[in-house]
């Protein structure tokens, strides 16, 4: 049985005198539970609230917490000395309900009981050989935040669970990361030396959105793991395809400039106008049809005449773009930002498009 008490209560409230002033608002009563459903919370990533018992539930033991969904798997040190396997989702929300008295009591294998003053919740657990866990790979490098703004950056172009593993993960390696959706590439510079693997979407984004500093990493051919500057730590498993050539796509002569003042407020403002989601650039406009005299335009100088691009690629990416390059011959805008590069395939003017934002299955990329 495991059990946390605290017997802490709020000082009763002395008498109000009768008064004209308006009243203050009640205090709201500290969580004593805010470190647990913190921890709850970071391993939750991994968790859903309806599927495998794995999926659901998470092992608490020996002050540790840990969750994982098959792909993903997240750890978390407590302070708090229970032996569980609870629902993670539904302890979260019965613990979020607690105030300052709190009792948290394993009645049997399962089910775990959370009271506080008048609450009372029943929170259903698995057995601890129903959950699918194994050991975080062994710390054997440094690395820093600086990982972490590379998922980033460059999470945003791959597609959580497409068919090519390339479209659905994104590259680390010594360096750099990378990723593509088929029509763009971005690349990153980390500059940290890693070996090279392909991380699924929904761990480059779990760990990105941590909130807490990266300080090592560890590695078994098949899987990789984070950790975490408190000792925790996302480990992940890693797609087993090879990562195309990509070098010959964006080591090729450029000219960068600055984009033209307002590119981005032209774009968003004609996006949502465009029949099939490409904008055009043509006599001084960004327009939403090829043909003026149909289009919803906006005036901006600079661009150059009779390209095309996917809107929603564009601003995609806009976080990444401060200087362009439009190359007409190869039909590309080549870019460049802060610590990154990459490349946007243009549209193919004069040639029918779907009434939509998706394009053909031939990836140029």
């Amino acid at each position: 049985m495991a059990e946390l008490e605290t017997g802490v209560k709020l000082p009763p409230e002395e008498p109000k005198k009768k008064t004209r002033a308006r009243r203050a608002a009640k205090p709201t009563e500290p969580n004593v539970a805010a470190s647990l459903i913190a921890a709850l919370k970071f391993v939750s990533v991994a968790q859903k609230k309806v599927g495998t018992p794995t999926q659901q539930h998470c092992a608490i033991s020996g002050n540790w917490i840990v969750a994982s969904n098959g792909v993903i798997m997240v750890g978390a040190k407590i302070e708090e000395d229970l032996t569980a396997c609870p629902h993670t989702l539904q302890f979260i929300d019965a613990l979020a309900k607690c105030g300052q008295e709190l009792n948290i009591t394993q009645l049997s294998e399962n089910t775990l009981s959370v009271k506080s003053d008048k609450f009372k919740a029943l929170i259903p657990c698995a057995g601890f050989a129903e959950l699918e866990l194994n050991a975080p790979d062994v710390k054997i490098a440094e690395i820093d935040d600086r990982i972490k703004a590379a998922f980033d950056c460059v999470a945003c172009l791959t597609v959580e669970g497409a068919p090519n593993a390339v479209h659905a993960a994104l590259l680390l390696q010594s360096g750099s990361a990378v990723a593509t959706n088929g029509f763009a590439l971005l690349e990153y510079w980390h500059g940290i030396d890693l070996p090279p693997m392909l991380i699924p979407k929904a761990s480059a984004v779990a760990i990105a959105k941590a909130g807490k500093p990266l300080t090592g990493f560890g590695f078994s051919g098949t899987s990789a793991t984070f950790w975490f500057e408190d000792g925790s730590f996302i480990k992940t498993q890693l797609y087993g395809e090879r990562y195309p050539h990509y070098g010959q796509i964006l080591n090729v002569e450029t000219n960068p400039w600055p984009l033209p003042d307002e590119f981005f407020k032209a774009v968003h403002a004609v996006e949502s106008f465009s029949k099939n989601g490409i904008v055009y650039f043509d006599n001084g406009l960004l327009s939403s049809r090829e043909v003026e005299a149909e289009a919803t335009t906006y005036k901006i100088e600079g661009l150059p005449e009779g390209m095309g691009f996917n809107a929603k690629y564009l601003t995609t990416l806009e976080h990444a773009i401060k200087t362009a390059h439009f190359n007409k011959e190869s039909n590309k805008l080549f870019f460049f930002g802060d610590a990154v590069r990459g490349v946007l395939m243009g549209v193919e003017l004069n040639v029918p498009t779907p009434d939509n934002d998706e394009f053909s299955d031939d990836i140029p990329f």
